[in-house]
């Protein structure tokens, strides 16, 4: 339904001239209470699809209602009749135009610069707090759907158009397969399958907002999809410090397992990252020293950790791609030992899965009786080539010694031996390391007789390995469920 009459108008407000505005769901223009309040008049669509109209009801809702914040649009007059639903929220400057004229005024004191995009970021992560307290995911948070706060001195960030907004509590409006939010601003992940919407989605937005402010090169040159934060292109004017913590907070934010989890962690982290300038005080040390050093050993470990995910998530496909070639081989030597030895079974089998540090169970094979049998297992680990916890340096330096520089993937255990009623066992393995061209190495995995220890995969591979194929994991794992000693070690035991 068009608003093409005035009429339509609720009591008190009239239409200023100025275009129509066509958005997703609404159609809007500007309107003016009789008291000389300003603001937007959106009304739905017509015609529009039942999920539309569902959610401009549910934004509807979530402002009229559910959250209320000085960041977040304010509504002066709504209608949720279902035959003609409409609001009325204030009217705001258009957030995009005046950063922009910012980043002309402060050309020259980019310090001040970095100040005001986080002072924007603060005044957001205090919106999204609200808004993730009550169970909702905004999903869309980009410069278009930022104004700015009108008729103050100090003006300030506003929130707007929550028409993709999840509600936790709610029904689902999407369909799981379905992507959401913006090619530029949102991460790859909601253009994927989303069983869970975290609200992390919310806090990688808003790093991707505080790259855009600060970036030498935004809007324009390169902003066709979220950029990465090691690539964004900030003032050569910029202090060591000061952009040691934008390039921590950016990182940090950049994937979900570093990064804040919703609005009050990103509030924390902007406050231990970015804290006020201190005044020097009289005595031996500078109040303000402290706190520098503290901010660059936070900035300077929040990097890390992002390098080191990054790292491991670069090589997650590559690596599920090698375990589902182990799994499918371990499955097909099962299916051929069947034929004529009946005990043969899988034990258990779970979704591939990996861990930094740490062995992580995949696959377990067994023949033999319930409880004399042999067992071969699938473990993984990876080691990364980044710096990583003293409690692993062993690791790390034993695969840095015998891998290409940059060439560390997933390690996989085959892990071969006989399990009976005393829970001990002989150990016979292999490390099947991947490269991350794709190669395969294999090495011995010394162990011996002994009470079963679920971590004695963390060690004792010996040598530089040996280049490998499937047919060669094949072969290992014959030799281990055909094995002589362990079906005499198995007899020997009942």
């Amino acid at each position: 339904m068009g608003l093409s009459s005035l009429s339509k108008l609720p009591p008190y407000w009239k239409r200023v001239s100025g275009k129509t505005m066509q958005g997703g769901q609404a159609t809007a223009f500007r309107v003016r209470h009789k008291d000389g309040r300003e603001g937007v008049y959106r009304e739905i669509k017509d015609p529009m699809s039942p999920v539309d109209r569902a959610r401009f009801g549910r934004e509807l809702g979530i402002l009229s209602g559910k959250v209320h914040h000085r960041a977040i649009v304010t509504l002066f007059d709504w209608s949720a009749d279902s035959d003609r639903t409409w609001y009325i929220s204030e009217l705001g400057d258009p957030f995009d135009r005046w950063w922009s004229q910012l980043k002309t005024d402060l050309r020259e004191d980019s310090a001040a610069l970095v100040d005001k995009a986080v002072s924007v970021l603060v005044e957001l992560s205090s919106a999204l707090s609200t808004c993730h307290d009550h169970g909702i995911v905004h999903r869309d948070i980009k410069p278009k759907n930022l104004v700015v706060k009108r008729g103050v001195v100090e003006p300030w960030p506003v929130l707007i158009d929550f028409g993709l907004a999840h509600i936790e509590a709610g029904p689902r409006l999407t369909p799981a397969d379905q992507a959401v939010g913006n090619a530029r601003f949102s991460p790859d992940i909601m253009r994927n399958r989303l069983e869970d919407v975290p609200t992390w989605l919310d806090v990688f937005d808003l790093a991707q907002l505080f790259i855009w402010m600060l970036d030498e090169k935004a809007p324009k040159d390169h902003w066709q999809r979220p950029v990465h934060w090691k690539y964004a292109v900030y003032s050569d004017r910029l202090p060591e410090d000061l952009l040691l913590s934008i390039k921590a907070f950016t990182a940090g934010c950049s994937t979900q397992e570093t990064s804040p989890a919703n609005g009050v962690e990103v509030a924390k982290l902007l406050e231990s990252l970015f804290p006020p300038q201190l005044a020097p005080t009289v005595g031996k040390i500078d109040a303000s020293t402290v706190m520098n050093a503290k901010r660059r050993g936070e900035a300077k470990k929040l990097l890390a950790e992002a390098a080191v995910i990054e790292e491991v998530q670069s090589c997650v496909p590559l690596g599920e791609t090698v375990y589902l070639g182990l799994r499918n081989t371990l499955h097909s030597v099962l299916r051929e030992i069947s034929e004529w030895e009946p005990s043969a079974k899988v034990v258990f089998e779970n979704p591939f899965h990996y861990q930094i540090i740490g062995a992580t169970d995949l696959l377990c094979v067994s023949v033999g009786q319930q409880a004399h049998n042999i067992q071969l297992r699938i473990k993984a680990k990876i080691v990364p080539w980044s710096d990583t916890p003293p409690a692993n340096e062993g690791n790390r330096a034993f695969w840095q010694k015998h891998m290409p520089e940059n060439a560390i993937c997933f390690t996989f255990a085959l892990e071969g031996g006989v399990v009976e009623a005393h829970d001990s066992r002989y150990v016979e393995g292999r490390w099947v390391t991947i490269l991350r061209d794709g190669s395969i190495y294999m090495h011995p995995l010394s162990a011996s007789f002994g009470p079963y220890d679920n971590n004695d995969l963390g060690g004792s591979a010996e040598g530089p390995g040996v280049p490998a194929t499937m047919v060669d994991v094949r072969d290992f794992a014959v030799s281990v469920l055909t094995s002589e000693k362990y079906w005499e070690y198995i007899a020997a035991s009942q």
